[in-house]
């Protein structure tokens, strides 16, 4: 596959289709393998020397990582060598910082979620959070805290009665009722932060609300595909939190059943 790519490149890309054929190859070779230094630097160098430019360079990258996200995806995790597939292609196509950033975050939580399944929280360092004696923090998760508030009112039950016609412009109407006023509730965001997760409690860091919830309170979650919602004895309502990033939902549920068994 390596020296099958190597030939594709040497011959050159003259339109979207051939070039399409060398990111195919291309994400075969590194998918199927482990490059060495020296075929990783041969690649390089026929890349650069046959055509490429800069950003098709960055542009195979880019797709040669998508694949991997892919794959993470179908089997929900990134495991030890699929981590060194992602610094090879870094190295060898130095996507841009900016792209680089939005991709890894979605690999970093697949690679988390693979290594939480093995039984492995790695502690993590959360700026700004002071850590109680032997805590440890191991996930910090951006979410919208939201409340069930009453958002209005509405009249049930209510009858306008019937309208008697006296004479012409003239009528009566008999029978009506104003009804029952009845409060409306629904889920408001109110607060936008992160939802910290240590091995003593639960800390939501917001920008107009703060709480913490000791492990020892809680009674019970409910994982969602886009939020998770935390019930303890505490608190009257249960808490809800929703994800800013749906893909960390099994992550944030299997941390937490982890902390608490």
């Amino acid at each position: 596959m390596f020296d099958k790519l190597v030939q594709s490149i040497k011959a050159g890309i003259q339109d979207a289709q051939e070039l399409e054929a060398v990111r195919q190859l291309f994400v075969q070779a590194l998918s199927d393998m482990t490059l060495d230094v020296n075929e990783m630097g041969k690649l390089y160098r026929e890349i650069t020397s046959h055509g490429f430019s800069a950003e098709q360079i960055h542009e195979l990258g880019v797709y040669a990582l998508r694949d991997v996200i892919q794959r993470a995806k179908s089997d929900g995790r990134v495991d030890d060598a699929e981590m060194q597939l992602i610094q090879q292609i870094v190295t060898l196509t130095s996507v841009p910082n900016e792209t680089l950033g939005e991709l890894l975050s979605v690999l970093f939580v697949q690679r988390r979620l693979y290594e939480v399944s093995q039984g492995r929280l790695t502690p993590i360092t959360v700026t700004g959070l002071n850590l109680y004696a032997n805590e440890k923090a191991y996930w910090a998760e951006p979410c919208t805290l939201y409340e069930n508030k009453m958002v209005r009112r509405e009249s049930v039950g209510r009858s306008h009665g019937v309208s008697l016609r006296i004479m012409r412009g003239v009528s009566y109407r008999i029978g009506g009722s104003k009804g029952q006023s009845m409060p409306i509730y629904e889920d408001v965001a109110v607060a936008q932060g992160q939802l910290i997760f240590t091995n003593q409690r639960v800390v939501f860091k917001g920008d107009r609300r703060t709480m913490m919830i000791m492990l020892r309170e809680v009674i019970g979650a409910d994982p969602y595909t886009n939020a998770i919602v935390i019930h303890t004895n505490t608190s009257k309502q249960p808490l809800n939190f929703h994800y800013v990033r749906p893909e960390s939902a099994e992550l944030v549920a299997q941390i937490l059943t982890q902390l608490l068994a």
